[in-house]
């Protein structure tokens, strides 16, 4: 089957070579032959131009991908604002329930045992009271010192995050304006 189609491919080079010959020996088949060649790649280049045209169309064709990327982020920018926000805010929970309510109770009942301290010289009972109470509101503010830094560094990491979002937002939107000036 090769054989026969090499055979094939030789038949059709001698006839196109034949052809060939016989129109160089005119001055009339010579010009049909350089006009034949000028039009061949005028149309090349044209195809040439168009298939590079519509690569740098498919290069940023997607702006349906960018305006759907954009809105993705934006959201994700939002909440990111949004969970930020609930995580400074004050909370609206009763009052009792908030650990400074418990420390701001645990320093009154020193307060108050250290009075009852000073009625009576020496309480031992008093003494230990006050040691417990001084160790609870300590553990207390220790806690809510570290839970305080825990919000504050969250609340950095999303402004941080926020802002790189941001950024990016910023070249979709480039790319978006440079796409519709194209």
């Amino acid at each position: 089957m090769h054989a026969l189609s090499s055979l094939a491919t030789d038949d059709v080079e001698t006839e196109y070579r034949a052809i060939e010959g016989t129109l160089l020996e005119t001055a009339r088949g010579r010009w049909f032959l350089a006009e034949h060649g000028r039009r061949a790649r005028r149309l090349d280049s044209a195809l040439l131009e168009d298939a590079i045209r519509r690569l740098q169309g498919s290069l940023r064709e997607p702006p349906a991908l960018l305006g759907q990327l954009k809105a993705e982020i934006e959201a994700v920018k939002a909440q990111m604002t949004e969970t930020r926000g609930a995580l400074l805010a004050r909370p609206t929970v009763d009052e009792s329930t908030l650990p400074t309510h418990a420390m701001l109770k645990a320093a009154e009942d020193i307060h108050d045992i250290a009075w009852s301290l000073q009625a009576n010289p020496f309480d031992p009972k008093g003494c230990e009271q006050i040691a417990r109470s001084a160790g609870k509101l300590y553990a207390m503010s220790q806690s809510q010192a570290a839970q305080s830094n825990r919000v504050v560094a969250a609340a950095e990491a999303l402004e941080t995050s926020a802002n790189k979002l941001e950024g990016i937002l910023e070249s979709i939107l480039h790319e978006l304006q440079v796409d519709e000036d194209a």
